[in-house]
């Protein structure tokens, strides 16, 4: 499907490409000479598994990791499943802050990401401002590119938990830590527009973007979002069909 759809990438789907074309395999694919396979590719992807798995992080989760190691491995399809985990929790969640640890508490304890995070969260739980909180962040990670997932995860946590479920302060806070602004703000405010609704979303947020959304695909050019969004409810139901439950369904 990759090979199909998908005519270029950068840095970790760039190398994945380029192992997909020899007939190099997923996990492999991911692995294999991937310098980029910790950065922030896969992260910045994932929510949309969150959200074909409403109210079941573990069925999010488990999406997030198969569409993670087409492109990457070990800590990068972590940021991959952390991101899936928070939109999945959104459905069932009414406070972020708990939601922030849930999804962090999710994450295998043994792992690096885990540290990121939850040292983050630790962070935000004992400081009183997200600047001085973030300071400290830039400083901690300085050592790493900004497209690697570690400082970028560490900004969505510190954005969800300053941001105090307000849309606006959310955004404005995720925007000023910087990093790859663009690849963080999604997530973050695809978790949070979950958990307020529309209603609570001034509409300067949403008339100026449209309904069409244009892609770099080879199909699916050009869609609109209301489409988008139907396919994406589409696919929970048939999910839910396949499984044989009713409401929120348990397996796939």
């Amino acid at each position: 499907a990759w090979l199909e759809l998908i005519s270029d990438g950068y840095s970790a789907e760039r190398t994945a490409l380029e192992n997909l074309r020899k007939g190099i395999m997923p996990p492999e694919s991911g692995r294999l000479h991937n310098y980029f396979s910790d950065w922030i590719g896969a992260q910045m992807r994932t929510p949309v598994h969150g959200m074909l798995a409403p109210g079941n992080p573990a069925l999010a989760a488990r999406l997030a990791a198969d569409d993670s190691v087409v492109s990457h491995s070990n800590n990068g399809v972590l940021g991959g499943v952390f991101n899936a985990l928070l939109t999945s929790l959104a459905f069932t969640e009414t406070d972020v802050r708990e939601l922030l640890k849930k999804a962090i508490d999710m994450l295998p304890h043994d792992s690096e990401y885990y540290e990121v995070v939850n040292s983050t969260l630790k962070m935000c739980e004992s400081g009183s401002e997200w600047e001085s909180v973030w300071a400290a962040c830039e400083e901690k990670y300085k050592e790493y590119n900004w497209i690697h997932a570690y400082p970028n995860a560490a900004a969505e946590v510190v954005a969800l938990w300053y941001g105090r479920m307000d849309f606006d302060e959310t955004c404005r806070i995720i925007a000023m830590e910087g990093q790859d602004v663009d690849c963080t703000a999604a997530p973050v405010l695809n978790t949070l527009g979950i958990m307020v609704g529309l209603d609570k979303i001034r509409e300067g947020w949403i008339t100026p973007i449209g309904d069409v959304v244009l892609t770099t695909m080879r199909r699916l050019q050009e869609l609109k979002i209301d489409e988008l969004c139907r396919m994406t409810a589409e696919s929970v139901r048939s999910g839910v069909r396949a499984s044989g439950k009713k409401g929120i369904f348990e397996i796939w």
